[in-house]
């Protein structure tokens, strides 16, 4: 039966005679129901934790997975009590990989019972349980919930990280890989700022530097709260790009970092996705705006030394 498909359920009646498949097939709607339910209304993927990190211990890899909560594509539940540490083979074809935390159910040989009128014995209960498996990130598997990207190459595996599927009553982006990094470029820029007005470069840009500084703090006060969604976070950063460019570019030669910058942001603000755009196009995007945490870190540092040494 198909999720959707119209279900069926058990209609008792007085003499009906229940046979086991009555029994099963009882299970199903509400098996059916409840993964119904939480596929249209909260979605797939994580929903809280199993969160993972990937380490090396001499010549093996192990993901370490937090306990947490998932849905998958065909909308099972999956759990994982507590944190567990998982040995990876690494695979010989390189390439990038989905690590899966797989919905996982068989008999439960701890409770066997006799069956009627033989000698034979069977598992009265079925166990659910999980298990992570890793597949190459173009086999997608619906009975489990993606937990991280890795890529191997030449014998070695490296944890890309990038955003998962994530489902609940909103995406948890704050537990994501994209909220610290918008956070970060508020955090760098506003240092940024401060060292220019040290400098006294901005004087004849009171209007547009109080614009940036107002738009940075403004989008500080928007990530206080945990739980913003992903596409809040896409489109902050995408505003802050702009405020970033009218605020660079017009700034007089001052340090060789910062003529660099210019360009940089330029490209990146010509490239912001459109409003109706997907969420796929605007991470695509946001690979290219976390970049520029590089360039704007080496900006601070240059900064910091040169008003260091005018004092």
């Amino acid at each position: 039966m198909k999720l959707d498909e119209n279900l069926l359920r058990l209609h008792p009646f007085e003499g009906l005679c229940l046979t086991s498949h009555d029994l099963q097939d009882e299970q199903l709607y509400h098996r059916r129901s409840l993964q119904r339910h939480n596929l249209y209304l909260h979605g797939h993927g994580i929903v809280q934790g199993l969160q993972v990190e990937l380490e090396q211990r001499k010549k093996t890899y192990v993901a370490l997975i937090q306990g947490g909560f998932g849905i998958t594509r065909t909308g099972q539940q999956v759990l994982l009590p507590e944190a567990v540490a998982v040995p990876l083979e690494v695979p010989k074809k390189d390439g990038e990989y989905m690590l899966w935390l797989f919905h996982v159910e068989g008999p439960d040989e701890r409770d066997l019972r006799p069956v009627f009128d033989t000698a034979e014995t069977k598992a009265a209960r079925i166990r659910e349980s999980v298990a992570p498996r890793l597949h190459p990130i173009d086999d997608d598997q619906a009975d489990a919930v993606a937990l991280c990207r890795i890529n191997v190459r030449l014998g070695r595996m490296v944890q890309v990280k990038l955003p998962v599927p994530r489902a609940g009553r909103q995406e948890r982006a704050a537990e994501s890989y994209l909220k610290p990094r918008v956070v970060e470029f508020i955090r760098v820029n506003k240092k940024i700022q401060v060292n220019l007005f040290r400098t006294a470069l901005l004087s004849e840009l009171g209007l547009t530097a109080l614009g940036f500084h107002s738009a940075l703090i403004s989008s500080e006060f928007l990530l206080i709260e945990e739980g913003t969604t992903d596409r809040v976070l896409y489109r902050t950063a995408g505003s802050l790009i702009g405020y970033a460019h009218d605020f660079y570019n017009p700034l007089p030669k001052t340090i060789d970092p910062i003529e660099r910058f210019k360009e940089f942001v330029r490209r990146v603000n010509a490239e912001v996705p459109g409003p109706d755009q997907g969420n796929e196009i605007w991470l695509r995007w946001f690979d290219k705006f976390e970049r520029l945490l590089v360039p704007l870190n080496k900006i601070s540092d240059e900064l910091e030394k040169t008003v260091e040494a005018q004092r």
